[in-house]
């Protein structure tokens, strides 16, 4: 097969979709090298095309980072290419997929944010998604969630039977391990990391909750003052001056510390540093960082909603989404229990089985197969 892989969103300010994307590339790689892949890139999103025999790159340079060029470019000119390449299928990975398309087109879709909370975005990206999310999934061949919980509002919302639909779950290479102790050491050195710390890996926005995670350790840091500093790991959005007054304000400005950008290769370090890992989100679309979190070896205590009760099931201890209370109850019952931690740690060690490439790049290629086998369905 010859298979198209549109990449001209990839930018690094992408976050999380980045990474998944990354990772997802890097499986069918080392999963298949008899397949041709064409890649769409511009130069932000080179780097995400894996150096091997069989991917193939075509650089666009002239939509640069404007959306709506790229838009206008998938849905104009895009179709061109995959006609002068003879390829069999084309994989959008943005969400949605042009509105031209001579070979069958498979669609990932990472969450439905834009949904449940449409306030966070523009007026006229709210006019494009409820326009073009419904549309792409409606005509594709395969609409690919990355996440139960997500497939689950994929059917809900854009109405897309769960037959046309296949979970595609972040892999996570060996790199994600629990790393050793010499080698954690040093990285906290580095960094100036305390021995214990709680940990949170997200960039700023409404959804992650920040400000409850914040409320809530300034009442465990009340009840007990010698309660591990936080540790933080994500970009601040522009949001420096709202964070800074706000752990001021509570009284913790002196316990927090926000990471600068780590490499990748130092992920792990930093899960397999952490004594904790809490995840407060009030909406996810897969939950990437418990996965890593869990199959390096730190547990976890995680918000209550649909894709974090997916990806951690018994291996992580939950609480209530958006209950700061109960938050902090069960951060206070982790930080005072050392065998329920190392009971959640062992737990979350067996799912690592769950996140390996291998069997994520086969669901892949079989819905390539899948989609070019149905080649007639799509316009």
């Amino acid at each position: 097969m010859k298979i198209g892989l549109n990449l001209l969103h990839c930018q690094p300010g992408i976050g999380g979709v980045w990474q998944y994307i990354d990772r997802l590339l890097k499986a069918i790689a080392g999963y298949d090298q008899q397949n041709e892949y064409w890649a769409f890139v511009t130069r932000h999103g080179e780097c995400l095309v894996p150096r091997q025999e069989n991917f193939r790159r075509v650089r666009i340079d002239s939509i640069g980072t404007s959306r709506a060029a790229r838009v206008f470019y998938e849905n104009v000119f895009l179709d061109r290419w995959v006609r002068k390449l003879g390829l069999d299928c084309l994989h959008w990975f943005s969400n949605t997929m042009g509105l031209r398309s001579s070979v069958p087109g498979v669609i990932s879709i990472y969450d439905l944010l834009a949904y449940h909370h449409p306030e966070d975005y523009s007026a006229a990206f709210r006019a494009y998604f409820r326009i073009m999310y419904p549309l792409g999934a409606r005509r594709a061949a395969v609409v690919l969630p990355m996440s139960e919980a997500t497939a689950a509002d994929v059917h809900e919302i854009l109405g897309v039977p769960k037959s046309r639909m296949v979970v595609v779950r972040t892999p996570l290479n060996e790199a994600f391990r629990p790393a050793p102790l010499e080698s954690v050491w040093e990285f906290k050195k580095k960094y100036a990391l305390p021995e214990l710390f709680w940990l949170y890996v997200a960039h700023y926005g409404r959804h992650k909750n920040h400000g409850g995670l914040f409320r809530a350790y300034s009442e465990v840091k009340a009840r007990h003052p010698g309660t591990w500093p936080l540790v933080l790991c994500g970009q601040k959005n522009g949001a420096e001056a709202v964070i800074s007054r706000t752990l001021r304000d509570l009284g913790i400005e002196q316990n927090v510390l926000w990471l600068p950008r780590l490499a990748d290769e130092e992920m792990p370090l930093l899960y397999s540093g952490a004594t904790v890992l809490v995840f407060p989100s009030l909406f996810e679309g897969g939950g990437m960082p418990v996965m890593e979190a869990m199959v390096c070896g730190c547990p976890a205590v995680v918000s209550d909603i649909p894709a974090l009760r997916e990806c951690a099931e018994d291996a992580a201890l939950q609480f209530p989404a958006g209950d700061d209370k109960a938050l902090g109850n069960a951060m206070q019952t982790m930080a005072g229990d050392s065998n329920l931690r190392e009971r959640y740690r062992a737990a979350g060690l067996s799912r690592a089985a769950t996140f390996r490439p291998g069997p994520v790049a086969a669901t892949l290629l079989d819905v390539y197969e899948r989609a070019v086998r149905g080649a007639g369905q799509c316009s």
